[in-house]
């Protein structure tokens, strides 16, 4: 029981450290006025993030984008809501697609930057609160 409950911590805090790396190149990206690469950090950075979250809540460590879909909504309106966002972002900037929902532009990047650094730092505050880091 203790091996799995470990793992699953470090599961936790590795997907925390790679949102929080996924965010610092978004940002240094946005700042170098490449809005395809900051879309798709950005996106990595709120899908880590959200992974960590999830596996905080329902534990297991397998997520997946369907699983996401089906339980993000559970935990947060906005969260989801940020995910979709940022994801449509992301498959504008690496495929081409029109967008869905928001249209791949330097202010839309920015906007989804800010509200991943918020979703990034109140998920830190919960693994802080949950004893996880």
């Amino acid at each position: 029981m203790n091996i799995l409950k470990d793992e699953l911590k470090n599961e936790i805090i590795e997907d925390f450290n790679r949102a929080k790396n996924a965010f610092a190149s978004a940002k240094r990206n946005f700042e170098e006025e490449d809005m395809f690469t900051a879309a798709n950090r950005s996106f990595v950075a709120c899908e880590n993030a959200v992974y960590a979250c999830m596996k905080l809540k329902f534990g297991g460590t397998t997520i997946s984008r369907k699983r996401i879909i089906l339980k993000i909504q559970s935990i947060s309106p906005i969260m989801m809501e940020l995910y979709e966002r940022s994801y449509d972002l992301r498959v504008q900037a690496d495929y081409g697609k029109k967008s869905k929902n928001v249209e791949l532009n330097k202010e839309r990047v920015g906007e989804i930057i800010s509200k991943v650094k918020k979703l990034i730092s109140d998920i830190e505050q919960e693994l802080k609160e949950s004893g996880i880091i």
